[in-house]
């Protein structure tokens, strides 16, 4: 038995079709035989497809047509060599040659699909693989093997074990109105965000703490003590000059009733908003009696029952606007950047919140710290992380806020990150603290009403 020799049929798409060829045989005489096959330009392939042709003359067509037809196709360039590229079969009596290969299985496709698979079976589809029909191009027809839902403990829905079900799950909440409620305080908590650095993240936690804490069941009302107005921008607030807001309250002795607004999307939110003109109200509480406890005199007039919270924005600064938050309020939550420069700045706050607590609200303290803009990329960002919590201790939130495009996208569209991209690393951040935060009542008891 000589080598055996590949003939290339047209249309092949450059695949080789071997075929082995008896000793002393011809092309012309191999043609013959396979003469009865499906047509392919001038030359038949065999009727067996690819699997090439059985021997033993089966062709009615005369060897010379045959061998015509050869030489036609050698004229037209396509191959007639050689090819022994693919392996043959072994001699069984009946001289079959073994056809290309079928294409390799892609199995990092198939463990893809495998993947998808298990997703849609544990949301409940009922589908553990998709269609191997309907798999793009390139993909395994193969179909992925099936994950038995018996080997898998019933979860009674999706399971928030993975970031993605996580953000899945709080998504759903989110449009869905809120989730489950947290414990709520007895009585109306009172709580200024200050820092006189500026840039760490005080009107972004405010802003999102608050919506957190609404979403779940807390009726929440937010003061903006900043000339700048970021968070009644946030909260989708009017607060252009002329509009009614908090410079009217301190300055001019309006009822706070008359200015807050409810907020948007959230029915349990209310904001009462800041225009430009507090800017001005430092200079004009000057000469006022009591300049120091305007804003504790408009609160304590407002009918608070129905709140659980009250949080105060104050602006980046030590002066009487930051002041007046302080007496107002019975806590204070710190927001810390996790950079060198916010360190620097928390021993003059410390000593502000110590000369406040001793002479005008003696029930003032330190309850919360937030770790903000935290970039675990750096070892800075760790180490000042580590020099927080060793020295305020349980004060420091178990949740840090990292540094996050959506959290600063979100205000431009007058919403908070909670609303705007309730699945993104920043929401699911400002969620854990404010779920922090709330569970905190549970060391005084939850309210009952």
């Amino acid at each position: 038995m000589a080598s055996p020799r590949g003939l290339g049929w047209p249309g092949d798409t450059g695949l080789r079709m071997p075929i082995q060829v008896p000793d002393g045989d011809s092309v012309a005489g191999l043609a013959a035989r396979v003469a009865n096959g499906p047509a392919v330009g001038g030359l038949r392939k065999p009727a067996g497809g690819m699997r090439g042709a059985a021997s033993g003359a089966r062709g009615s067509e005369p060897a010379e047509g045959a061998a015509a037809s050869v030489r036609r196709a050698g004229s037209l360039g396509w191959p007639l060599t050689a090819d022994v590229s693919r392996e043959t079969v072994p001699d069984h009596g009946a001289r079959v040659a073994r056809g290309p290969r079928p294409a390799a299985r892609n199995h990092q496709a198939e463990q893809s699909w495998a993947g998808l698979g298990n997703l849609a079976s544990v949301a409940g589809s009922g589908e553990t693989a998709p269609d191997p029909s309907r798999q793009p191009d390139g993909m395994s027809a193969y179909p992925a093997p099936a994950t038995s839902r018996s080997a898998r403990p019933d979860t009674g829905g999706l399971i928030a074990d993975t970031p993605i079900a996580r953000a899945a799950e709080v998504a759903i909440e989110v449009r869905s109105g809120g989730g489950r409620p947290w414990p709520r305080p007895r009585a109306c908590r009172m709580m200024t965000i200050a820092n006189q650095k500026g840039g760490v993240g005080k009107t972004t936690t405010a802003v999102n703490i608050a919506a957190a804490l609404a979403l779940h069941g807390a009726n929440v009302l937010v003061i903006d003590l900043d000339p700048q107005g970021n968070a009644s921008t946030a909260l989708d607030v009017d607060h252009r000059i002329g509009t009614a807001s908090v410079y009217n309250v301190l300055v001019e002795d309006r009822p706070l009733a008359e200015i807050v607004r409810p907020v948007e999307g959230l029915p349990r939110l209310q904001c009462a908003p800041a225009t430009i003109d507090l800017a001005g109200a430092e200079i004009e509480l000057v000469p006022l009696v009591a300049r120091e406890s305007r804003l504790a005199r408009a609160i304590a007039a407002y009918d608070a029952s129905g709140l659980d919270y009250i949080i105060i924005d104050c602006p980046p600064s030590l002066g009487l606007l930051t002041v007046n938050s302080l007496v107002a309020a019975a806590e204070v939550l710190i927001p810390i950047q996790c950079e060198y420069y916010a360190l620097e700045g928390l021993e003059q706050l410390l000593r502000t919140v110590d000369l406040v607590k001793g002479h005008l609200n003696a029930d003032l303290v330190i309850s919360t710290i937030l770790l903000t803009m935290y970039d675990a990329r750096t070892r800075l960002a760790a180490q000042v992380a580590e020099d927080v919590r060793s020295h305020f201790g349980a004060l420091v939130l178990g949740s840090v806020i990292p540094r996050s495009v959506r959290v600063s996208e979100a205000p431009s569209y007058g919403q908070s990150v909670m609303t705007y991209d309730p699945g993104s690393t920043g929401a699911l951040a400002y969620l854990e603290a404010a779920k922090e935060i709330a569970n905190q009542n549970l060391l005084v008891g939850p309210a009952t009403g």
